[in-house]
């Protein structure tokens, strides 16, 4: 694996309720959006889990921005590089989106004199000012998810982990978040878990797709098309973009 990987995870096995979640992990990637894609069941959301910090890799290694995870001192210094929204993010619908974001900034320990011009910057980043004195619960589905998002950027992260970012929001705002996800990658490396072709075929410079806990597939877009192709015994030339990444992601679960 590439020793200046913003993510290295090597031979990470995971067990929960005596099943085995993640089996024998290896997987490094750094930089630009990717997509990881699976089943439900695949490990997606735990794989996300021990990234951001939440679970504690038992077995195998996992380096988040040069930090081991499995020590105490390494996750601590990975969560000030990381920024994370899981799936279902916890209630706070009673504060503004600019507090909301304030509240972030001192979880995530920006300093005092600082924490102005995070905010600030967060919400002009995700199109937020003239929302921000909104409370999140009046919020559209797609405006709320911007701000959650404001949230896990305010300190500046080197990493973004989003755990399912486009499963609340409809097929017009998802639009609107591929080109906020897209521009929030310049510099930083954006994982996301996705269950939509779409956010493979619009947003993925790289695409990893795990099946029963094991990465089943890692490559570029264009690589997963192609594979189904092969499997399909075609070039795959006219086979619509949707299609195509549909019959990648069945040869990846058939081999």
């Amino acid at each position: 694996m590439a020793g200046d990987a913003m993510v290295e995870v090597s031979g990470l096995t995971v067990r929960l309720g005596g099943r085995t979640v993640l089996d024998d992990v290896t997987w490094a990637v750094d930089g630009g959006v990717v997509v990881l894609v699976g089943a439900n069941g695949s490990g997606k959301t735990t794989l996300l889990s021990v990234l951001a910090t939440l679970r504690t890799p038992r077995t195998g290694s996992v380096r988040l921005c040069g930090h081991d995870l499995r020590s105490r001192r390494g996750a601590s210094a990975a969560r000030a590089a990381l920024g994370y929204l899981p799936q279902e993010p916890g209630a706070l619908g009673h504060l503004t989106v600019a507090e909301a974001v304030e509240y972030a900034a001192w979880l995530k320990r920006v300093p005092a004199r600082e924490r102005p011009h995070r905010v600030t910057a967060a919400l002009v980043d995700l199109d937020l000012v003239d929302r921000a004195r909104d409370r999140l619960s009046r919020l559209s589905g797609g405006t709320r998810q911007r701000a959650y998002i404001a949230q896990a950027v305010v300190h500046r992260p080197d990493v973004l982990l989003l755990d399912e970012p486009s499963t609340a929001v409809d097929a017009e705002h998802r639009v609107e978040l591929r080109r906020t996800l897209r521009r929030l990658a310049a510099g930083r490396l954006v994982v996301l878990s996705s269950h939509l072709t779409e956010d493979v075929e619009l947003l993925a410079d790289r695409v990893c797709a795990l099946h029963d806990g094991s990465v089943a597939f890692e490559g570029t877009p264009a690589e997963l098309v192609a594979l189904g192709a092969v499997a399909a015994g075609d070039a795959g030339e006219d086979a619509e973009p949707a299609r195509a990444i549909e019959r990648g992601l069945r040869a990846v679960v058939r081999r």
